[in-house]
């Protein structure tokens, strides 16, 4: 059983970069009652036993888990967030909260006490808001020890990065099964996976039956890791292609889904039929797009460039992932999509995750799915 800390502690610890990394294991739990509280004891992401309180009132989630917090539907008891999160706008180089779903069908979080200051977390604040439970996603492991020790409170590892090859989404159904006994959300995570599965088995019966060599090569650009990217950042299984089975130019590069940078030549050596670039980082795709060198790329010749809303941007928004999957599938195979509306479809996803359609919020913060152009 933990008991808060009443007195002042200190008042920093570094922690929390956005790479993502870290391991789940199976969960598994015990009760123990007294005369102060219930608890259950879990099997965290990093193998850690933690013994927190059944269905905590207040909680607070670091290193990008705010996320899964709210798909678990469990957002009312959220009492701090952290400052990237809580930030009204950037320069483009950096997340703000809008232009994160999570936020833009929740705004009032934005407004709850900020726990971190750049990559620093304030243990003195946590300790003054007295949550139940803190969630650390996995690329804040090593901080975890150090942040229980100074609080009391307990901290559960959760696996929230990236998704694409089935032992990535493995470990991330693994951390919702997780986050779901310690939220008393357990069937909320159940219907969470099973609305993922069911996506992921239409967009694969959509493209089933189309031959190998009928499949476009297509390659991502800009995506985001330890910052924005243009043309030269890509990922090697990019979940929105994974879903689809498209045939991702890059895919030799890396087992995993993972940003990676790759060179001018090699991008001109590919030569994609299909871009699609994050939103998150137009600046430097619209920089490259007027590169003399990359004029000659088939995508830009046949004007074959297109956006699509930030996957990896604050760790990594799921359901935008599916949504792009539609996207991407109405575009490049637009008879097996034909009866698709993108923006109507990405709303029922996000409403599926979040409770709420936010697509014509994030289409104030990004441009939204459409063709760019070089101009």
């Amino acid at each position: 059983m933990y008991k808060k800390i009443g007195t002042l502690i200190i008042a920093s610890l570094m922690i929390l970069t956005v790479a993502t990394c870290g391991c789940t294991e199976s969960t598994s739990s015990t009760t123990v009652t007294n005369e102060e509280i219930t608890t259950i004891t879990v099997v965290d992401a990093a193998g850690r036993t933690v013994e927190v309180p059944q269905n905590p009132e207040k909680i607070i989630a670091l290193s990008c888990a705010l996320r899964e917090v709210v798909y678990l539907q469990s957002q009312d008891k959220v009492v701090g967030i952290e400052f990237r999160e809580a930030a009204k706008k950037t320069d483009g180089t950096f997340p703000s909260g809008l232009e994160l779903p999570y936020l833009a069908a929740y705004p009032e979080l934005m407004n709850l006490t900020v726990v971190n200051a750049g990559n620093t977390v304030n243990v003195e604040e946590i300790a003054k808001l007295q949550p139940d439970v803190i969630f650390v996603g996995t690329s804040g492991a090593g901080s975890a020890e150090d942040i229980q020790a100074k609080t009391g409170i307990p901290v559960v590892i959760v696996y929230v990065a990236t998704v694409g090859t089935e032992a990535q989404n493995e470990k991330y159904y693994e951390t919702l099964e997780l986050m779901g006994k310690v939220l008393g959300k357990e069937d909320r995570a159940e219907e969470l996976i099973s609305i993922i599965k069911e996506y992921e088995a239409d967009l694969a019966n959509r493209v089933a039956d189309i031959p190998d060599e009928e499949r476009p090569t297509v390659y991502v650009a800009g995506r985001p890791y330890m910052g924005v990217h243009g043309l030269d950042g890509t990922d090697p299984h990019w979940p929105s292609f994974e879903l689809l089975n498209a045939n991702n130019v890059a895919s030799e590069v890396s087992d995993v889904s993972e940003g990676i940078s790759i060179n001018k030549e090699q991008l001109i050596e590919w030569d994609p039929e299909y871009i699609f670039a994050s939103e998150s980082s137009m600046s430097l795709i619209n920089d490259d797009l007027n590169d003399p060198a990359y004029q000659g790329l088939s995508a830009v010749q046949n004007g074959n460039i297109y956006g699509v809303l930030p996957y990896c941007w604050y760790s990594f928004n799921k359901e935008t992932g599916i949504a792009n999957a539609y996207f991407v599938g109405k575009t490049i195979y637009p008879e097996q999509f034909e009866d698709i509306n993108i923006e109507e479809k990405a709303d029922e996803i996000y409403e599926k995750f979040l409770g709420k359609p936010v697509y014509s919020v994030l289409e104030t913060q990004f441009p939204g799915y459409t063709k760019l152009t070089n101009n």
